[in-house]
């Protein structure tokens, strides 16, 4: 087998299949085909793009090495009843005869990005050669693509280059290489743009790349770097995995262990929220696409979010009201005192304080008798506590948290978020990024773990600004 054909997508995963682990739903799609394969998710635009080798053609069709047929790119819509409809190949006639495969859009969609065998047509390809993939680019104007340009780092005679997925900034292109120098078979490398150019491939070196296989590398809008890897000790084959680049550098590379298995797991597609998302695998012995996504309990409106001010109002049962020098002096514990017969008082953190009302003679300066004496339990609310800044930006990444919750003696199982552009993450910390200026509403809550029907909820009002 050609080593970059198995990069690409010739690795050896149900009706629908559906495993579920707590709350984890992985499903296989209904249109992944047994005896051919679909790998390569892209959601874009409520489409979801993806490569296969189905036949397309019963005539004069061109198959590689192996006698297997070449791979295409394909879309299909999923309708609001989850059912997938309108599948067809994408740009027919536009890509070339061999391997097409692995496109990624930019944020603005206006630039397309895939892997191409390099010849596009047999008539072209030299005789004795090799057809090498490579990374692609092309406009995309009214559903229309522009001339594609292949990238600098492309190679004809060399080496291979494919899998390209680009940041959301479009300034660094990430892609796989199984170019000399490296540390393995193939690693990951990225480019970052110059102008209106790409500048030279740097691999991203052995924190990530290992002595085996890293291929279809996925940037992700948090910032992180999801990939397969068949050498960081996964479960078995190929695992997905993702890292996150520091000041330091790149992370140890963390498996996705939700999805990965003893078959191979490639090729993925996670939905901003990181609670959802695709991936091919051969669990079920052909390369075919799956689906994961957590199920989330239903909310109602919830309880707008209450802040803790600790502050409470004492007052003298009697009603009385002090009578010329005779004074009622109140010490709140915490090494304050206020005088009247009704006072209010801001503590400054929870806690368990002695109060007391005295009758003070302010004349003699003199302590009559106490008056009334018991202890102040102060406590935070009970209630889901969603801590965020109560003014953002537009654009700029947050992080949100219910560290700060007080449940009492609800046994809490997991928060859960809904945010304003209708996505939604599960965690005690988050991170978004609000993409509109106005008031936005944030709602986080919880279930308990002994009855899933006992819930607890929040909302707390966002204002975002330019």
């Amino acid at each position: 087998m050609n080593k970059f054909i198995l990069l690409f997508g010739s690795l050896l995963i149900l009706g629908v299949q559906v495993t579920k682990s707590q709350d984890l739903i992985i499903k296989k799609l209904p249109f992944s085909k047994s005896n051919q394969s679909e790998i390569a998710p892209y959601l874009n635009d409520s489409l979801l793009y993806f490569s296969s080798n189905k036949n397309i053609s019963w005539l004069n069709k061109l198959t590689d090495q192996n006698r297997d047929n070449f791979y295409n790119l394909y879309t299909i819509t999923q309708s609001t009843d989850s059912m997938w409809y309108g599948e067809q190949q994408y740009q027919k006639g536009y890509f070339s005869d061999f391997h097409t495969g692995t496109i990624s859009f930019s944020s603005g969609g206006d630039e397309v990005y895939f892997t191409e065998s390099q010849y596009k047509t047999k008539k072209r390809l030299p005789k004795g050669a090799t057809n090498l993939n490579g990374v692609f680019v092309a406009k995309e104007s009214g559903g229309e693509l522009s001339r594609a340009k292949g990238l600098p780092f492309n190679s004809r005679r060399s080496y291979n280059t494919g899998h390209p997925t680009i940041s959301p900034d479009g300034n660094y292109l990430y892609f796989v290489s199984d170019q000399q120098g490296g540390y393995g078979g193939a690693d990951l490398y990225v480019s970052e743009r110059q102008g209106q150019e790409w500048g030279e491939a740097l691999n991203l070196g052995a924190v990530v790349n290992t002595g085996g296989n890293e291929i279809f590398p996925y940037f992700h809008p948090s910032g992180k770097l999801f990939f397969a890897s068949d050498s960081l000790g996964g479960k078995g084959g190929y695992d997905i995995f993702y890292t996150l680049r520091t000041e330091n550098g790149w992370e140890k590379p963390v498996a996705l262990d939700i999805v990965n298995s003893e078959a191979d797991e490639f090729s993925c597609f996670i939905t901003a929220g990181e609670q959802s998302g695709y991936f091919a695998s051969n669990r079920d012995g052909d390369d075919d696409l799956f689906e994961f996504f957590y199920k989330y309990p239903v909310f109602g409106p919830g309880k707008k979010q209450k802040e803790n001010t600790f502050k409470y109002r004492f007052f003298d049962e009697m009603n009385g009201k002090g009578d010329g020098p005779l004074k009622y002096v109140w010490h709140f514990g915490d090494g304050e005192k206020a005088e009247g017969d009704t006072v209010i008082h801001q503590y400054k953190m929870p806690g368990n304080y002695h109060v007391q009302s005295i009758l003070v003679d302010t004349l003699e300066n003199l302590e009559l008798f106490v008056l009334n004496d018991f202890h102040q339990e102060v406590k935070k609310k009970i209630q889901v506590y969603i801590n965020c800044p109560d003014e953002v930006k537009v654009g700029e990444q947050q992080v949100l948290d219910a560290k700060q919750s007080i449940l009492g003696d609800f046994d809490a199982d997991g928060f859960y978020w809904e945010l304003p552009d209708g996505t939604k993450q599960k965690g005690e910390t988050i991170q978004y990024i609000f993409r509109t200026k106005g008031i936005h509403k944030v709602k986080c809550g919880t279930i308990s773990k002994s009855d899933p029907n006992l819930k607890m909820c929040t909302f707390k009002e966002i204002n975002v600004i330019d």
